[in-house]
């Protein structure tokens, strides 16, 4: 191995010895976290600096992805350097999805996915509960019925006793106020968790585990009701106007700006947002607290040491014993923060480091000291939050950054490939040193900076190469390691989706006990260094790094799939009930994601129940190659479903079969949007064949303007319909009268600008005798004036049925809709899932005509939900029923009732006995 140094011109090489095995070290408890990102730049260096002289810390609770108020996890996490924490009761599973059509568990890890890129703009982190969101609910009681009261809060103490934070604040205040039923109860919980957390007989297994309990010193409760930020601070006595606006210099702009950056990532529920400038304040009050209180506080830490000497306080009689150490840290952080110039970072090294070391004095002596278990608990944890601050502050100055690079971003089980872990750091130095005095530096820095590697159990890490070098003042290292993935490696894939679900709680899988918001990467590089005397221990994700020709450099973690992938499409067949036989096509997708040659065949398993050989496949005999990774190999089979099957679920699973006897029967959808981390959901091959009694219009052909994301149109090709999708030109200037029936998608006139310019055109399309089916939108749909006639919604919360067992009445039973082609009854309202609908009109002008009513228990009937109007010589329909909800779960009766939508067209003969 050689030691590249470039400091002129003239390359000098320095031959140095280094011993393999003493190069990887055992890791030693000081420990830096590095992000996936590192950035030392000014304003990182700078942040780094001011967190050094501050405990104080906040915990902030609310229901969903996008309840949190994103400002003041900016303010406390960016501007007061605060350890900073949002605890969402969910991860929004039950919501509506703006940039597509996943839905359910799927949309659950978009969101959390938008959690943590919004923490990374705002700077707090982020935990849940193993609550599922279940959809919209409107009390507290529902919500506590549908999850365990119990369960709820055991995580929600592990979550405080964990992160143990000096103050709790909720979004949301526990009553009716907070609207959505979730958000009820977690106001309502938050209080109950806080006083159970610091109770070492409230969930003792925590204890038995190893925390301890943790009395927050302060719980806050929202004033002046859930709002966006005001810009004039509250006038009433004892609220704390916490000002979110405030510029600072170090980023250039105000913690609500950087705030807004970061929600609007939460782009699957429509959360974009301006970076609007000037004062934006948020309002809270003390609702209980265990210090003195203020009669007019101004701070939420008012009657808090939150400076370093405040962990004194927490040693009990031991305070005064490391009082005057905790003293001396402090002048030393002040120290820093006073010297700190962005362009000479490297000189406040070494004050740093002596920050370092007497913290970590305080923490080595603290054993000797008469403190109590929780004494020494609460005060060694708060130490040790002060030493990774000294520690990551050390690194950042250092301008030191490190890379784990993986080859590949998809390994199997057995395979082998290689793991880079490179170490770049600043030399600091003037420029007048001999080439001899560079080449000591470097090999002082060279040899006290080592790599290993953590990884699952049974993986094999072997180094392979070290190369150290230095150009100019940067110094680097580089360590190899060949890397062999265990025989039996677990696929990556939400540790949360592992297990199925106890009702609305999910059953946490290895890798996270349900407060994570992923389980940690397959391979973490831990990096050990010296700066100024002081140890320093830096984790880092391996990544996979590749260049796109558009977008320049990205990066993706490492992860491990199953050696062949199985995906069939579509997983969900429609065979509507018929004296014939039934053709059908499943497209079987196979993907080798292994460097190794496979070869086998496909094996098609058919439902039990069934008549041998009534159902079958062609060609039943399918075989593979796939020669290299990443081939894809892609069949089309032909299932024939024989005449007169009665009605029915059925399942047929694929299964590809190797030579060699291994057997795959699983695929993955991949959950990747440029916002996010790409993630890998994984569904076994199977197609659900639904066997029901549904016809449509013969000759029906129907446009489809596609929305935010929904299943309307796939349903209807399920059906056998001809369905065309109308891009932006056909829009704006296609032949539109061609078609029967035209269907717009979920949120149309929220994503479509081209809608919205051309409605004339739709409008048009209407009067000249079409059939126009608008599925629901949101409130601008009626401020807009879109319907060709005067509408409303609601301009606060929403008109919706959330029971989906409601009963829903047919106020028109004479009508087409409910006759032709498919005769509707109650039945048809049975087996819907999560609502029966969304953004309901709750005025319209009379030429509208109410075709449904539904309401949820205790209310009166809801008749906006689906009303059509003649407009011209055609029909205009609005529908807020969740078809995009019930149409992918293949929901019999909202199969019918969509094909009598599109079919009304031709329901001329009905009309007119209708009329007679």
């Amino acid at each position: 191995m050689r030691l590249l140094i470039k400091k002129t011109p003239t390359l000098i090489t320095y031959g140095i010895l280094f011993n393999l095995i003493l190069s990887f070290i055992p890791c030693n408890p000081y420990s830096v976290r590095a992000s996936n990102r590192q950035k030392p730049d000014a304003a990182a260096i700078g942040e780094a600096i001011r967190k050094l002289g501050t405990i104080a810390s906040v915990l902030h609770t609310g229901a969903h992805p996008d309840d949190e108020d994103s400002g003041l996890l900016a303010y406390f996490a960016r501007g007061r350097q605060a350890r900073t924490a949002y605890l969402a009761l969910t991860r929004g599973d039950g919501g509506q999805n703006l940039i597509g059509s996943d839905l359910y568990e799927k949309l659950g890890v978009i969101r959390t996915e938008e959690l943590l890129a919004a923490r990374q703009v705002d700077g707090a982190k982020q935990f849940f509960t193993r609550a599922y969101d279940f959809g919209f609910s409107k009390s507290r009681a529902e919500a506590l019925s549908k999850w365990s009261q119990d369960e709820l809060l055991k995580d929600m103490v592990r979550v405080i006793r964990q992160f143990r934070p000096l103050v709790i604040i909720p979004v949301f205040t526990g009553t009716s106020s907070d609207g959505h039923g979730h958000h009820q109860a977690s106001g309502y919980l938050t209080p109950i968790a806080y006083q159970y957390a610091g109770d070492p007989t409230k969930f003792p297994e925590q204890i038995a585990e190893g925390l301890r309990p943790w009395k927050a010193k302060k719980l806050f409760i929202r004033s002046g009701g859930f709002q966006q930020p005001r810009n004039e601070p509250s006038k009433e006595k004892g609220v704390i106007s916490i000002n979110t606006g405030q510029f600072d210099a170090l980023f250039g702009r105000s913690y609500f700006e950087i705030a807004m950056q970061g929600r609007s990532l939460h782009r699957s529920q429509d959360q974009g947002a301006l970076q609007l400038k000037g004062d934006r304040y948020s309002f809270y009050k003390v609702a209980d607290s265990n210090v003195e209180k203020t009669e007019n506080p101004k701070d939420v830490f008012d009657g808090i040491d939150v400076s370093l000497a405040g962990i004194a306080d927490f040693a009990g009689q031991s305070a005064n014993r490391i009082r005057p150490q905790l003293i001396e840290a402090q002048k030393i952080a002040d120290e820093v923060k006073e010297k700190f110039n962005p362009y000479e970072t490297g000189k406040l090294s070494p004050l740093i480091a002596r920050g370092l070391q007497t913290i970590r004095a305080i923490r080595e002596a603290l054993s000797k000291n008469n403190l109590s278990e929780d004494e020494f608990y609460n005060t060694d944890f708060l130490l040790r939050q002060k030493e990774d601050d000294f520690a990551d502050a050390l690194t950042k100055t250092e301008g030191i950054v490190v890379d784990c690079l993986a080859s590949d971003e998809m390994v199997v089980p057995g395979q082998k490939f290689k793991v880079s872990v490179v170490v770049y750091r600043n030399l600091n130095l003037s420029g007048n040193e001999s080439a001899d005095a560079a080449n000591n530096l470097a090999f002082k820095l060279a040899s006290t900076t080592n790599a290993k590697l953590q990884t699952p159990d049974n993986w094999l890490i072997e180094p392979s190469a070290l190369s150290p070098s230095i150009i100019g003042t940067r110094f680097t290292k580089q360590m190899d390691f060949n890397v062999t993935v265990a025989k039996v490696a677990e696929v990556t894939e939400p540790y949360w989706l592992k297990q199925p679900r106890n009702g609305d709680l999910y059953v946490a899988g290895k890798g996270g006990i349900g407060i994570e918001p992923q389980a940690q990467p397959v391979i973490i590089a831990q990096v050990e260094l010296e700066i100024s005397g002081q140890k320093i221990t830096i984790h880092q994700p391996a990544q996979f790094r590749f260049a796109d020709k558009a977008l320049g450099e990205i990066r993706r973690e490492l992860k491990v799939a199953p050696e062949i992938a199985v995906k069939v499409s579509p997983t969900l067949l429609i065979s509507p009930t018929s004296n014939k036989i039934t053709n059908r096509e499943i497209i079987v997708t196979l993907t080798n994601n292994s460097k190794d040659k496979q070869t086998g065949s496909l094996q098609l398993n058919f439902p039990s129940g069934i008549k041998s050989g009534s159902w079958s496949i062609s060609p039943e005999n399918t075989v593979f190659d796939l020669t290299r990774k990443g081939e894809q190999a892609t069949f089309t089979l032909n299932l024939k479903i024989p005449a007169n099957s009665p009605v029915g679920d059925y399942e047929i699973k694929t299964v590809a079969k190797t030579t060699d006897g291994r057997s795959f029967s699983k695929g993955y959808q991949l959950i990747a949007y440029p916002h996010i981390e790409p993630r890998l959901i994984y569904q076994e091959a199977v197609t659900k064949v639904k066997v029901f009694d549904v016809a449509v219009a013969q000759n029906l052909k129907v446009g489809f303007i596609e929305g935010a994301g929904d299943e309307f149109a796939n349903a209807l090709l399920r059906l056998g319909v001809d369905v065309h999708i109308l891009d932006t030109k056909e829009v704006a200037s296609g032949d539109l009268n061609k078609y029967d029936t035209i269907v717009t998608g979920i949120r149309v006139y929220e994503v479509r600008p081209d809608v919205i310019a051309n409605n004339k055109r739709l409008l048009e399309y209407v009067k000249n005798g079409g059939t126009l089916i608008v599925q629901y939108n949101k409130n601008e749909y009626a401020t807009g004036n879109f319907a060709p006639y005067p509408v409303k919604m609601p301009t606060q919360g929403f008109e919706r049925v959330t029971d989906e067992n409601a009963q829903v009445a047919i106020l028109e039973p004479a009508h087409p809709l409910f006759n032709f082609p498919n005769k509707i009854t109650e039945k048809d309202f049975e087996g819907w899932g999560q609502e029966r609908g969304v953004y309901f009109l709750t005025e319209w002008n009379e030429n509208f005509k109410p075709l449904l009513a539904s309401h949820d228990p205790g209310e009166t009937d809801k008749k906006g939900g689906e009303v059509i109007a003649q407009y011209g010589k055609g029909n205009y329909v609005y529908t807020g029923y969740a078809w995009f909800r019930q149409l992918p779960n293949g929901v019999m009766g909202a199969y019918r009732l969509i094909a009598n939508l599109v079919s009304l067209p031709k329901a001329k003969s009905v009309q007119k006995a209708v009329k007679k």
